[in-house]
């Protein structure tokens, strides 16, 4: 191939010299860079993802059904009053609390569970709420990524029986629950987790009295206020395969997670409220969980550490190393 180019080239200098040209002047060929390889799979899904790169085993990636944005994210919320949504949402529904700078939001899981993505600026912040109903982890990040910011979108696809994200700049696939590109250009790239708290509506509008909810008016028809997903949250069975082998807890039993730097801590939801209180040892220090009508808070030296909630299934698959649980 080096010697093709280089007789390319003397041809191409020689006519311009026989034409009366400058050969100065003649510009080298431009090397063409090869298209991103993706493959039949994920093509068939409406992805132009790069899957030469990829940290999983590609063979784990799972059809969940809908291709690309088949489940579609919210990217132009509107939100209500609390007097507003208290003729819609029930007292007891449950969804994401997020409170930045000020700003106070509140995202029912009777939208999200339709949706599974709110791309939103909040408090000056940009963020994405995110909601996998397979795995009951609700998570918000900041979707400011290094090559600048972007908005995610709900890919059809799954690993692990978790939702994977595709972001609308490179396409990259990024594993919810671990918050890391897994196929793409991003690969190994990690987002940055934002603190929120899974509460309930009537808890939320007592907390925050002049705070917004996520409105129904989406732009989409969909059922809002029916759950989809029948009795899943309280049998034992999974729709997707899943590799945990870990069953200290039901496997469905919810979590509250706190990400660490290189690890990641674990406290049951539902014996951390009656408790009141725990103290877990971590490879970080010491953290110290509290809660308070209904609220979670986790500190390590006084600093409140960002958390979000999942079951126990996903959390122990995606942290099957080096993670920490708080046991009574």
């Amino acid at each position: 191939m080096e010697y093709l180019e280089l007789l390319k080239n003397l041809l191409l200098s020689l006519v311009t010299l026989l034409s009366g040209g400058d050969v100065s002047q003649v510009e080298p060929p431009v090397p063409e860079v090869a298209a991103p390889v993706v493959s039949q799979e994920f093509r068939s899904q409406g992805l132009l993802t790069n899957t030469d790169i990829h940290s999983i085993d590609l063979s784990e990636v799972l059809n969940g059904g809908p291709g690309k944005d088949g489940i579609p994210s919210i990217d132009n919320p509107t939100f209500i009053s609390i007097q507003e949504a208290d003729k819609i949402e029930d007292g007891e529904t449950e969804g994401l609390a997020v409170s930045i700078n000020g700003e106070h939001r509140f995202y029912p899981y009777t939208i999200l569970v339709w949706h599974e993505i709110v791309n939103d600026t909040v408090g000056g912040k940009d963020i994405s709420v995110t909601f996998c109903p397979l795995c009951g982890s609700g998570i918000v990040f900041d979707r400011t990524l290094e090559g600048g910011l972007t908005t995610f979108g709900v890919s059809g696809l799954l690993w692990e029986s978790n939702l994977l994200m595709y972001d609308r700049a490179t396409e990259t696939l990024w594993s919810q629950a671990k918050g890391e590109a897994v196929v793409g250009e991003q690969t190994g790239e990690k987002l940055t987790v934002l603190d929120s708290d899974l509460i309930s509506f009537e808890s939320f509008k007592n907390k925050y009295p002049n705070g917004e909810v996520l409105s129904r008016k989406t732009g989409y028809t969909r059922a809002y206020g029916f759950y989809p997903y029948g009795d899943y949250e309280q049998n034992d069975t999974y729709i997707f395969p899943i590799s945990n082998t870990d069953t200290r807890f039901d496997g469905k039993e919810l979590m509250y997670v706190v990400p660490l730097t290189n690890s990641s801590a674990a406290f049951p939801r539902a014996a951390l409220l009656t408790e009141g209180s725990a103290t877990l040892t971590t490879d970080e220090g010491v953290l110290t969980a509290q809660t308070n009508d209904g609220s979670i808070t986790v500190l390590k030296d006084g600093v409140v550490l960002p958390g979000y909630h999942e079951m126990w299934f996903s959390w122990a698959t995606h942290n099957a190393e080096g993670g920490f649980v708080w046991e009574q």
